[in-house]
């Protein structure tokens, strides 16, 4: 059952930093593919369970597949949150490096019925973003209120840290235009885009626009977030005014970008991807960039003229990008915006990390050289395209320091865009008691943190990953013309999940919460039309070597992390020497040395506990504990791998 687990989230990102380029990269290459099969399932509902592991994956997880995309319910921060993950790269972090088969149980519905639930997990999902949104947004309050409070004659607070508030955008161009600024890198995409504003719009329009953004910085109010009053349910979006800190940023940038429009900058270098020998411009880029720029100057024509309150980050952004064209046509390779966060996470090379990095370089290439051929075949400007550059290099430049020696890379989950956040010292005060203001922020963020722990705090049996995909279907199916009264209410649920999937399963009763529980329930009263076993790596491996070399050669070679070619041996994982997934009638033996091995393991790790800061101890210790089981027959851990090369990786079920 998925629990909170360090080691989850650093595999996720190990996933993300070794495997992005291969993974993103074969999913395309199989369009043509998985389009098939995706209009063959498109009315098919499959209920996914996956084996145990160790650390956080103990008791197993659920989840529900429609097509290419996958839900599941993990918990994090004390709350469980609503993942809604690309069905390919769940099956790679699941199957390949966390090394659990998984059960699938699929049951074909109507076309109304997939729309139904489908609907109601995006909803769930879009819902929940929101509400977590709501809680990032009382803490900015709570930073930019502490900021304001601060001595304005004083850079830095008490504790060193630097004062003011932090603003996307800001720290794309330089603090001040240099003293030759219309020679700067970029200042003639920017003035271009002035006189392009001016000609469209009017020549005094920049001044009005600086105008009105002043006013509003000069008449903005400070007011504690109504968290009281906000609707806080599973399915229904909340809907909130932009909190104080949102809107302050938004104007702040607004401010910057018409500042920048008055007098061009240069970049900052710091905002800017490692140019790379490799990223030289060829004659079709060069004019395919012109196209690019001209295509989104005019969208930033439009976008400053916008009603909209957050258009200042998307103009500074969108001025950013023009600049770095203008500079990679100017110096004949490319330059790109830096895609990583500012704070986001790293990922320490370790030796067998570094030896994988001269096939990781070749599949960023790959990957890199497949984003400008997209590029080059697209028109205008395109951000899916563009960010998808920024996205490729900005990887592709990490993993080049690391072969160079670096000892971290940046990583991070998911898209990127490009943030550029910078901290701005010059802040509007608004009226009020400041204090009194951050005391009622600060009051409200625990209140609200109250809420959402009680509307999505983890229970292992009344809350938990299998529950609430339970949960979720009982939601839709219930309805608007479901009846108000509870008995009659569940008895129309019952009524329609039979109807619509051939039968019924409680959330929590009879143990279905537990996942395996919940996989035999789902079989015994769903109208299930196919069932199959997803193999882990480890597993399709072993099948795969068993089918051209000798059994016993493979089941003695493949028993020990030794000597086994089916081991990717993840830094995450706790010290074994013996696999026992697949030796029953040995897994007592096996466990004892596997105990055995741990404790040797952690009497290493006190001697040497002021090198390795307790790696050594915590892996031992984390090795005995799993291995425990094994003493009663019983088999937890599957071992993980740091990478899987994308031709051993057993085919998407």
């Amino acid at each position: 059952m998925r629990r909170p687990s360090r080691r989850r989230g650093q595999l996720v990102l190990i996933a993300t930093a070794l495997s992005w380029f291969d993974v993103s990269g074969a999913a395309r290459a199989g369009d043509a593919d998985s389009s098939a099969d995706t209009a063959e399932a498109t009315h098919a509902v499959d209920y996914l369970t996956l084996r145990a592991n160790e650390g956080g994956s103990a008791g197993g997880h659920a989840a529900i597949r429609f097509g290419a995309e996958t839900f599941h319910f993990e918990h994090a921060d004390g709350l469980l949150r609503l993942g809604r993950e690309d069905s390919q790269r769940f099956q790679h972090v699941y199957r390949d490096l966390e090394n659990r088969d998984i059960e699938l149980s699929r049951v074909r519905v109507s076309a109304e019925t997939y729309e139904l639930l489908h609907g109601a997990f995006e909803r769930r999902a879009l819902v929940q973003e929101r509400q977590l949104a709501i809680e990032d947004e009382i803490r900015g309050d709570i930073r930019l209120l502490a900021a304001l409070l601060a001595d304005p004659g004083r850079t830095q607070d008490a504790r060193g840290a630097e004062n003011g508030f932090d603003v996307r955008g800001a720290g794309f161009f330089t603090e001040a235009p240099g003293s030759t600024a219309a020679a700067d890198p970029g200042s003639r995409e920017l003035t271009a885009l002035r006189l392009r504003i001016e000609a469209v719009h009017g020549p005094d329009f920049l001044a009005r626009r600086r105008s009105e953004v002043d006013h509003a910085l000069e008449v903005s109010t400070a007011q504690p977030v109504p968290v009281d009053s906000i609707e806080l349910t599973p399915d229904r979006y909340p809907v909130l005014s932009p909190s104080f800190s949102r809107r302050t940023e938004s104007l702040l940038a607004a401010r910057l970008a018409l500042e920048l429009l008055a007098r061009p900058r240069a970049l900052r270098a710091e905002a800017l991807s490692p140019a790379a020998e490799t990223l030289a411009l060829e004659p079709a880029e060069r004019e395919r960039l012109r196209a690019t720029a001209t295509a989104l100057r005019e969208s930033m024509v439009r976008l400053v003229a916008s009603r909209r309150e957050d258009w200042g980050f998307p103009l500074l952004l969108g001025m950013a990008r023009l600049a770095t064209i203008e500079t990679s046509i100017a110096s004949g390779r490319w330059v790109l915006l830096d895609a990583f966060p500012a704070a986001g996470p790293t990922l320490a090379i370790t030796e067998a990390r570094r030896e994988l990095l001269p096939r990781l370089l070749g599949d960023a290439r790959a990957e890199l050289a497949a984003a400008h051929q997209r590029f080059l075949e697209g028109v205008g400007f395109r951000e899916v395209e563009w960010s998808a550059l920024e996205s490729t290099v900005a990887r592709f430049t990490e993993l080049r320091s690391a072969a160079a020696g670096a000892p971290t890379i940046r990583i991070h989950v998911g898209a990127m865009v490009p943030e550029g956040s910078a901290r701005v010292l010059a802040l509007p005060r608004p009226s009020g008691d400041l204090a009194v203001l951050l005391e009622q922020s600060q009051a409200a963020a625990q209140r609200y943190r109250k809420r959402l722990a009680a509307l999505y705090g983890y229970d292992l049996v009344r809350r938990n990953c299998v529950s609430e995909i339970f949960r979720t279907l009982e939601a839709a199916l219930a309805g608007e013309n479901a009846p108000a009264e509870s008995e009659a209410l569940r008895a129309f649920v019952r009524e329609e999940s039979t109807r619509r999937l051939g039968g019924y399963v409680h959330p929590v009763e009879a143990l279905n919460f537990i996942p395996f529980v919940s996989s035999i329930r789902v079989r015994e009263r769903w109208s299930v039309a196919e069932r199959s076993l997803l193999p882990s790596y480890r597993h399709f491996r072993l099948a795969e070597m068993a089918e051209s070399e000798p059994w016993l050669l493979v089941a003695l070679r493949e028993s020990n992390v030794l000597t086994a070619r089916t081991h990717g041996a993840a830094d995450v994982e706790g010290f074994f020497v013996f696999y026992t997934d697949t030796q029953v009638p040995l897994r007592p033996l096996l466990g004892a040395l596997n105990v055995g091995a741990g404790l040797l393991r952690s009497a290493l790790g006190l001697v040497v506990l002021p090198l390795d800061r307790g790696q050594g101890l915590l892996s031992g210790l984390s090795g005995v504990l799993f291995s425990l089981p094994e003493l009663a027959f019983q088999n937890i851990r599957k071992g993980y791998n740091d990478y899987v090369p994308p031709d051993e990786r057993p085919p998407p079920g």
